[in-house]
């Protein structure tokens, strides 16, 4: 059942207000984001802001019902919920400065400090702050965002990570694994052995990942309060060891990955949430070759209404909530090496979130069609179906001999995806449209260090069958390493 609500009149900036909920969170917010902030926000008032039982308007149309309802969201630590009533309550009326302030303190729980200050920086322009104190949050301002843009408008906040870890593979060469093939001549079926060189290669390696993303807030006024986020990554594995059979190294490979995503939200009733658009770019090396590269966009809707899990307790989601989000996309995949395999990949696909306080989940589930560039492309056009199951749990530590470690963060992933052709293969392996089951698993534990570091390790393994034989494919890995991350 909806509440009803109506506005009362604004009470203008006093300091017989300092107690109010909203001057609270804005410290709170001034902590997470900026401390040097802290002392001088005490001055600062926030409206006072009430609820009606009585009023005829529903409060999805009333902006002070809408601020009013995210302030006590973000009192009781639910900040996603109370960021999406917060957004409504400005683009519904962008002159709240409670709400203003209350914005800025959930997209800085949230992660987006970028946008908070900006957010923070529109409540310093308003007209009805003393020019002193303007003054002296405009000066704390600029000392907690000394490595911020000066222009409240373009502030980027920017995150930096790099991991490197030792491990085994039982594949890395990820070769085909089969003996022998058989194939179909003219004068019957001849089955011919692999080489050696051809055959998987066990052994020790070193993995490196390097990654950045960036977010700012587009638009110029409160109406336009879309985000807008850019991220690149830079991965690599070398063998460090030669294989025993053949005297042969695996080839070192790399991978580079960008995207760009601006994000808008859309306020309609049951029906709001947050429009993706996104573009991204994928190039792999094997050794000094390039191998593979692929572009794409992608179109998504984040809706914001919260579903509850009914089974939470057995699956151990007590606390959850979960939103919907549908997705449509394009990619391009290209083979320079073997042009003959290049194809336009469109999917459907729609995502299942949950997330609470220590643990979040997510199950994806998409399909699509690949078709073929080139009408020679072996196996013609393909059809794919995807699925993915996620878990991630922080996890307290039943005894440590270092206080600053007191839990692990536990993750764990299951991905499964089919591919089935249109046309046959090849004529050398006979009538065979193949079909593809590919599934991998994997369980990670991290421990936080101190703040920018932490010490891990990944379980991984992968099972590839299907009824082509060059396409049949295992490999089981563990990896341990150290991670580096800052924000």
């Amino acid at each position: 059942m909806q509440a009803s609500c109506r506005p009362l009149k604004p009470v203008s900036f006093s300091n017989s207000y300092s107690d109010q909920p909203s001057v609270k969170l804005l410290l709170a917010f001034a902590s997470a984001c900026a401390p040097a902030l802290a002392p001088v926000l005490t001055l600062v008032l926030a409206p006072s802001i009430a609820w009606s039982q009585t009023a005829a308007n529903s409060c999805d149309e009333q902006a002070t019902c809408q601020a009013q309802r995210g302030a006590q969201l973000l009192a009781q630590g639910r900040v996603e919920e109370a960021a999406v009533a917060l957004e409504k309550a400005l683009l519904l009326d962008p002159n709240l400065p409670g709400a203003q302030l209350d914005y800025a303190q959930a997209l800085a729980l949230i992660g987006l400090k970028g946008s908070a200050r900006a957010m923070l920086a529109d409540v310093l322009q308003r007209p009805d702050i003393q020019p002193s104190l303007k003054s002296k949050l405009v000066g704390a301002q600029n000392t907690s965002s000394a490595n911020a843009e000066s222009n409240s408008q373009t502030l980027w906040q920017w995150s930096k990570s790099a991991q490197s870890a030792v491990g085994h593979e039982t594949n890395l060469n990820s070769a085909t694994f089969t003996d022998s093939l058989t194939l179909m001549l003219s004068n019957g079926p001849v089955t011919i052995g692999l080489s050696d060189s051809a055959k998987p290669v066990e052994g020790l390696a070193v993995k490196t990942l390097l990654a950045v993303q960036g977010n700012t807030r587009a638009g110029a006024d409160l109406l336009t309060l879309g985000e807008l986020s850019v991220s690149a990554a830079l991965s690599n594995k070398n063998s460090l060891q030669t294989d025993s059979l053949t005297g042969l190294k695996p080839e070192r490979n790399q991978t580079a990955e960008a995207m760009a995503r601006f994000t808008l939200p859309m306020i309609a009733g049951d029906a709001s949430g947050q429009l993706q658009f996104s573009a991204s770019a994928t190039q792999f090396w094997l050794g000094s070759a390039n191998a593979y590269s692929d572009s794409g966009f992608n179109v998504k809707f984040n809706w914001d209404h919260t579903l509850v899990p009914s089974m939470s307790g057995v699956f151990n989601l007590d606390g959850q909530s979960c939103k919907l989000a549908p997705s449509v996309g394009q990619t391009r995949q290209t083979f320079p090496m073997s042009s003959s395999l290049d194809g336009l990949y469109s999917y459907a696909r729609v995502e299942l979130l949950c997330k609470a306080t220590s643990n979040e989940s997510q199950v994806m589930l998409g399909k699509g069609a690949d078709k073929a560039v080139t009408p020679s492309r072996p196996g013609g056009d393909k059809q794919r179906l995807e699925l993915l199951l996620r878990h991630e749990h922080w996890t307290p530590l039943p005894w440590s001999p270092f206080k600053q470690i007191q839990a692990g963060q536990l993750s764990a992933w299951v991905r499964y995806a089919k591919s089935a052709d249109a046309l046959i293969y090849s004529d050398l392996l006979g009538d065979i449209k193949t079909t593809t089951h590919r599934a991998d698993w994997g369980v990670g534990f991290w421990l936080p260090l101190n703040k920018a570091w932490s010490a891990g390790f990944n379980l991984e393994a992968t099972s590839q069958r299907s009824n082509n034989v060059l396409f049949n494919l295992r490999n089981s890995s563990a990896y341990a390493g150290v991670r580096w991350s800052e924000n």
